[in-house]
């Protein structure tokens, strides 16, 4: 009594393994609805003006925001607002990021070449621009 040989392709053979999806268990109906909240979600539901108004909704308030919108603030002060509080932000956000890039600075070694590293460059240049953002310029 020996038992039958069993291979890999006789094993392929005699199993069949059907995949299901998602949609196998839709209706037709419910296959459209999905794919038109596919596409739906794939648009940008916002542009740079809509991001514009909602800092400064966020930053001065709606009543800013309307008196801006009614025309008793110039769109030239409006500007000069914002730009002034996004500079007094990065103010407060510079010397937490000058202590990081000095934390790293000094774990960072310079390579065998005598180079520093890259990350240490890209986190200058970061700081360097706060800072200029800092200084309103």
């Amino acid at each position: 009594m020996t038992a039958p040989e069993l291979t890999l392709q006789k094993a392929k053979e005699s199993v069949k393994v059907r995949e299901h999806r998602a949609s196998d268990f839709l209706t037709k109906d419910e296959i459209e609805e999905v794919k038109n909240s596919n596409i739906r979600g794939k648009k940008k539901s916002f542009n740079e003006i809509d991001a514009y108004i909602a800092e400064i909704i966020a930053r001065f308030g709606y009543n800013t925001y309307m008196a801006w919108k009614n025309g008793d603030i110039s769109e030239k002060t409006m500007v000069r607002y914002v730009n002034a509080e996004r500079a007094r932000e990065a103010r407060n956000r510079v010397t937490i990021e000058a202590m990081v890039y000095a934390c790293m600075a000094g774990a960072n070694n310079p390579t065998k070449g005598g180079f520093m590293p890259k990350s240490l460059k890209v986190a200058q240049k970061i700081l360097n621009t706060e800072q200029k953002l800092a200084e309103g310029k």
